[in-house]
C-alpha cells in the first residue's frame, strides 16, 4: 500500500510539475564553466548594479535563437543589464548559435556564455520551457520577473522598464 501511495504521488508530481515549479525568488548561488574563458564563473561575481538575466537556452531551440537575435539588436538598449547564456551544449553548438543569430553577443562586455556540464541550473531554477530567462535586480538578488518560452524580446524590454 505505501509503494502504491508513493507511486500515485511520483505521478501527481511530475504531471502538475509545471504548476509546483516556481522560479526562485532570490538569486541561488551557483558555478558553471566560462565557454570563452579558461575556468569557472560563481554567482560571487555578478554585478552588484543593474539587472542580471540568466538565459537557460538551447543552441538549437527556435524561441532561443529568436530571443537571441532580439537581445543582440537591442544591445545599446541594455547597457544596464547583464546577460548570463546558459547552457548545457558544447563551445561548437554555442558557436553556431551566436554565428548563425547573434554575432553581436560574443564581443558584448555585458554577455557570458556558461556551460552547465551537469544538471545545476535545472535543479536550482527548474525550467519548464526553453528559453527560460530569469530577471533578477542585481542590487537585491531578488527576482524581478520570469520567462518561460517566450521569444518575443519586447516582453524582456518591457520587464526591464525599456520601452520603444
Amino acid at each position: 500500500m505505501k509503494f502504491l501511495y508513493s507511486l500515485i504521488f511520483v505521478s501527481i508530481y511530475f504531471l502538475f510539475q509545471p504548476v509546483f515549479a516556481q522560479a526562485p525568488k532570490t538569486l541561488p548561488t551557483f558555478t558553471f564553466e566560462e565557454v570563452y574563458h579558461t575556468g569557472k564563473f560563481d554567482s560571487g561575481k555578478l554585478p552588484k548594479s543593474g539587472f542580471i538575466v540568466l538565459n537557460f537556452y538551447d543552441p538549437g531551440c527556435g524561441h532561443c535563437q529568436k530571443m537571441g537575435a532580439g537581445i543582440a539588436q537591442n544591445l545599446t538598449k541594455l547597457k544596464n543589464t547583464s546577460f548570463y547564456f546558459i547552457s548545457m551544449n558544447d563551445k561548437q553548438y554555442v558557436d553556431g548559435f551566436i554565428n548563425m543569430h547573434a554575432k553581436a553577443l560574443k564581443n558584448a562586455t555585458n554577455v557570458k556564455f556558461l556551460f552547465d556540464s551537469g544538471t545545476q541550473f535545472i535543479e536550482k531554477f527548474k525550467p519548464s520551457n526553453y528559453p527560460s530567462l530569469y530577471i533578477y535586480d542585481a542590487k537585491t538578488k531578488v527576482l524581478v520577473q520570469h520567462l518561460d518560452g517566450e521569444d518575443d524580446v519586447n516582453k524582456l524590454l518591457k520587464a526591464l522598464g525599456i520601452t520603444g
